[in-house]
């Protein structure tokens, strides 16, 4: 896991694949080449770690990416990579990945919609969230699914730091702290009425 230094370091290599990419016009592909690449690695753990090793000399791992990658992917994702090792950065190659994916959804006006049910939505439900996160955000959703029966029934979204429950967990949760409270309130009031005769 990457600490907030690598983290920033590697939004800056991100970005700059972004900028580039963009200026291509293959932003979007080299998203998907990336996501490829990440998938790729979680298949070859021993490609992922000769590749992070900071015991393996730059020439060295320039040219095993030459090997492996050369002719399989575009031009612009190689090329990238090399940079990114002789600079040393290649252990945050997820991390680049990541904001990467981050900053390839901010500009095409997209949000990530964490959305929690207790069962399946259908593709009409879908498509009315969709449709209101995209209303109270004002970007097009990107809805990451997760059923949890533990909700009892209704939906919970996140979007960034903002997170709406409209479970009935929550409901039920909420019901109780009112009846807890009215029953608490009554019992003061009780004793008041006692006191006064």
């Amino acid at each position: 896991m990457a600490n907030d230094r690598e983290l920033s370091i590697a939004h800056i290599y991100s970005k700059a694949m972004l900028d580039l990419a963009e200026e291509q016009g293959a932003a979007d592909s080299l998203l998907e080449e990336l996501q490829g690449l990440v998938e790729y690695l979680g298949l070859n753990p021993d490609l992922e770690r000769f590749l992070a090793s900071p015991l393996v000399d730059d020439k060295d791992r320039g040219a095993v990416l030459e090997k492996s990658f050369r002719g399989k992917t575009s031009d612009l994702l190689l090329d990238s990579l090399q940079v990114v090792n002789r600079k040393g950065r290649l252990s945050l190659l997820r991390a680049i990945v990541e904001g990467y994916r981050a900053e390839h959804r901010k500009l095409r006006g997209m949000v990530e919609a964490h959305v929690r049910t207790a069962v399946p939505l259908s593709d009409a439900l879908r498509a009315r969230v969709r449709e209101s996160v995209a209303r109270h955000v004002g970007r097009q959703p990107i809805l990451l699914e997760k059923v949890d029966p533990a909700l009892i029934g209704g939906i919970v979204i996140e979007v960034g730091d903002e997170k709406i429950d409209g479970s009935v967990f929550h409901k039920l949760r909420e019901l109780g702290k009112a009846l807890e409270l009215r029953a608490s309130q009554e019992i003061v009031r009780s004793r008041t009425d006692v006191s006064q005769q």
